[in-house]
């Protein structure tokens, strides 16, 4: 960034009662091409932050009528504190050469004394020197507290920020947890799930107010909170619309075939006088198991007395079940999901195969580059074209993984010895038929899921 960038950026505030030191301090921050606001008071300091004017730094004179300039330094800090501002840098200006005068400054926390009558690069320069520091120092506090996929609060930034904020302002806080989220991980891959968890992040930026709090404390939990008491129904109608926007948003970016039921449930926990934030954290916490527990896509809000279910609760609970698994329609097309989830139900079709006594196969699908000068991006992009034909060609009974970056590994019931080369053969002629065929090559290998005399016994 160039330094005539940095000032056009720079915002300066000048306060001291004397006119001509003030025009004079003006004059020198405006010929530098700094953006400047000249107030006579400390009053008019206060008056001029109700209306929205606040400065990356300010110049502050310390022998000012009515408020001195340490009164006004307090003042500016309440009022910062009262409002959740960040601290503006201070130079406190002065032409008394006492040194109890520039102690007591830097005690209440002040960056630099400036001692009047001054020169003009003298104030520039230790200008530039703390607007610098105090960037680079924002900077890094900012990033050490900032998620970086969804750019709310991490889990220690939110934290540290509502410890406060709870006990000051009461308010609202909602627990938000995405529902079905790691089916999402687990059939389309980590980087689908980062457009997901950042597709959502933006549909909750756009639901909220900006003095609203939010927080990403978990994979796929956040924490809002609101500086008011909220309605049943509008944390209802938050939820409900949060619901419908977020199946829209993963539906482009996935496609329309997407078979989770992707949702968010809602814990809430209203807090009319000051509370610690672990407190209110647990309440909201126990809400929104209620909601896990009892249908998902939904919210509720925490009681006194528990949430001790229905006579009717209990009795309609098999119809909410039945409404989420049927939420979506099973597509036609193999399931393509993640190493750790496939090896659980591997295992557990394999049970289910020997107990039964069914047939099925395995396939190993590994992909060669022909002339081995193909680049990474290149053959990657191929493996995940070849990788969506096979889930294309296959049933909606079969399931597949990536077992390596080069091949692909299949699980096929009810495939015998009579009909596995008409599988794989269906699959090669599909993908010979697209672009992406070309310069590579595709060896297939097989084998039975053998069932044993011994696996015959114990079925």
């Amino acid at each position: 960034m160039t330094e005539q960038a940095v000032k056009a950026r720079d915002h300066i505030i000048a306060v001291d009662d004397d006119i001509t030191n003030l025009k004079m301090t003006g004059a020198i921050l405006k010929n530098r091409g700094i953006r400047t606001t000249l107030l006579k008071s400390g009053r008019e300091l206060l008056s001029s932050m109700d209306k929205g004017i606040r400065g990356d730094l300010i110049l502050l004179d310390i022998l000012m009528p009515e408020m001195d300039g340490f009164q006004t330094y307090e003042a500016l800090r309440t009022y910062e504190k009262d409002h959740s501002l960040p601290e503006t840098p201070v130079i406190f200006l002065t032409g008394d050469s006492s040194k109890d005068k520039e102690t007591l400054g830097f005690s209440m926390g002040a960056l630099d004394f400036v001692r009047k009558p001054f020169e003009a690069e003298v104030l520039i320069h230790r200008i530039k020197n703390i607007l610098r520091n105090t960037r680079r120092i924002h900077t890094l506090s900012e990033k050490a507290a900032t998620d970086q996929l969804t750019g709310f609060y991490n889990k220690a930034g939110i934290t540290r920020r509502l410890e406060e904020e709870c006990i000051e302002n009461p308010g609202t806080l909602l627990m938000v947890d995405l529902d079905n989220f790691k089916p999402i991980n687990d059939i389309y891959g980590h980087k689908a799930g980062d457009r997901v968890l950042t597709a959502f992040a933006d549909l909750l930026r756009s639901s909220l107010r900006s003095r609203d709090i939010t927080g990403r404390i978990g994979g796929d939990e956040f924490v809002v909170y609101m500086r008011d008491n909220l309605s049943r129904g509008s944390a209802i109608r938050i939820t409900g619309q949060l619901n419908e926007d977020l199946l829209n948003a993963v539906k482009e970016l996935l496609g329309d075939d997407m078979p989770v039921p992707i949702g968010v449930s809602v814990g809430a926990v209203i807090s009319k006088k000051r509370c610690e934030y672990k407190e209110l954290l647990e309440k909201a916490d126990q809400a929104l198991m209620y909601v896990k527990r009892n249908g998902k896509h939904a919210c509720k809000i925490w009681e006194e007395d528990g949430f001790i279910l229905s006579p009717s609760d209990q009795m309609d609970s098999l119809d909410k079940l039945n409404l989420i698994l049927d939420e979506r329609a099973v597509q036609n097309h193999a399931m393509w999901i993640g190493p750790e989830t496939f090896v659980e139900i591997y295992h557990y079709i394999l049970r289910f195969i020997r107990r039964y006594h069914e047939n099925a196969y395995k396939a190993l699908f590994t992909m060669f580059s022909e002339n081995g000068e193909m680049n990474e991006t290149e053959f990657s992009d191929k493996m995940a074209e070849f990788g969506e034909c096979i889930r294309n060609t296959l049933r909606n009974s079969d399931i597949m993984m990536r077992s390596s970056n080069n091949q692909f590994f299949v699980l096929l019931p009810r495939v015998t010895e009579e009909t596995i080369s008409a599988v794989t053969d269906r699959i090669l002629k599909n993908w010979e038929h697209t672009d992406e065929s070309k310069g590579v090559k595709i060896v297939t290998e097989t084998e039975s899921v053998d069932i044993s005399l011994e696996d015959r016994k114990k079925g």
